[in-house]
């Protein structure tokens, strides 16, 4: 009976082994549909946008939707582009009388172009610019069924350059992006046929790269890298066919000469004031400002501290465009 017992005992450490790889194989699979969960909501397609869900906009409301109607006032054209991945993607498009130059707006992640840029429009139409806004992939009528941080976006970004400095050849071209349209531009910039009609990079309150803000999301949700990060990449790669990892808006401003503008409040609680800095530090522009705004949140630099903005904003278009 003894040795019965020691017996049983000698098999206690292969016990516990099975037992707790049982348990992290749970744990996996567990993290697994919980993270997939994430991805899908996160990078694919979504009915509500980012500015209508967040509580944090809803004062800001009715400037948003005066902008939006001030916009279609003007009677935009609809038109479209094939991307380099055979989506087609829509766009409005506005073209000022004895126009000086267009910016195309690249919007946010999950937004709306006309809401997003809804309190700058009117300015710049009064400046005499025409105005582009797309619909980026993966939202509003544009095709697609996940969004990638930037990534394809930048590309997409080029291919409506290139479909405006045809239509209207030297005649200067902005690229205005907002959060995710921020870092869309910046990773546009030093594409290496970007339009020589591109004069300007404005980058509204951009992250620096893909994997950096979901790091960053993730942290503030409080989960550990491992093994939500990893997951996450590997999901990005098989659902969305890019990695997080592969481009990166600050890189691209240490590449480009193009003269860049950067716009970010100090009180950003989603995409953090110092990826902001750290773009602008990074750019060996020919000429580079940084707007930073005190107590504005995300994307409300602008609103914030209209005066101020408008002004500094002003003075760089009208030099460079």
């Amino acid at each position: 009976m003894l040795n019965n017992i020691l017996f049983d005992l000698s098999l206690l450490p292969l016990v516990i082994t099975l037992v707790l790889l049982g348990i992290f194989a749970l744990y996996l699979i567990f993290s697994l549909i919980i993270t997939y969960v994430i991805f899908k909501k996160s990078f694919g397609r979504r009915d509500k946008i980012a500015s209508e869900s967040n509580p944090a906009y809803n004062k800001y409301q009715d400037v948003l939707k005066e902008g939006a109607e001030y916009f279609f006032s003007l009677n935009p054209k609809e038109v479209t582009i094939t991307s380099f991945d055979n989506l087609k993607l829509y766009g409005l498009f506005y073209e000022n009388p004895n126009s000086r130059g267009t910016i195309i707006f690249m919007h946010g992640y999950h937004g709306e172009p006309t809401k997003d840029f809804g309190p700058v429009l009117k300015h710049f139409k009064e400046l005499g610019f025409s105005l582009l806004l797309p619909d980026q992939r993966a939202h509003g009528k544009s095709e697609g069924k996940y969004l990638t941080f930037g990534v394809k976006e930048s590309k997409d970004c080029l291919h409506w350059a290139k479909f405006i400095a045809e239509k209207y050849p030297n005649r200067s071209i902005s690229l205005h992006g907002i959060s995710m349209g921020g870092a869309t531009v910046g990773m546009a910039s030093a594409l290496s046929d970007l339009p020589k009609e591109v004069k300007l990079i404005a980058n509204d309150c951009g992250f620096t790269s893909p994997d950096a803000i979901i790091s960053s999301v993730r942290k503030g949700m409080k989960f550990p890298f491992f093994p939500f990060q990893p997951f996450i990449r590997l999901y990005a790669r098989i659902f969305a066919k890019f990695s997080l990892k592969e481009n990166s808006a600050t890189a691209c401003y240490a590449k480009s000469k193009i003269p860049a503008l950067f716009i970010h409040g100090e009180a950003d609680d989603f995409i953090p004031y110092s990826m902001g800095l750290e773009n602008y530090e990074s750019s060996i522009a020919t000429d580079k400002v940084m707007i930073s705004v005190k107590d504005a949140g995300h994307a409300l630099a602008y609103i914030t501290n209209t005066q101020r903005v408008k002004k500094e904003l002003t003075e760089f278009y009208l030099k460079h465009m």
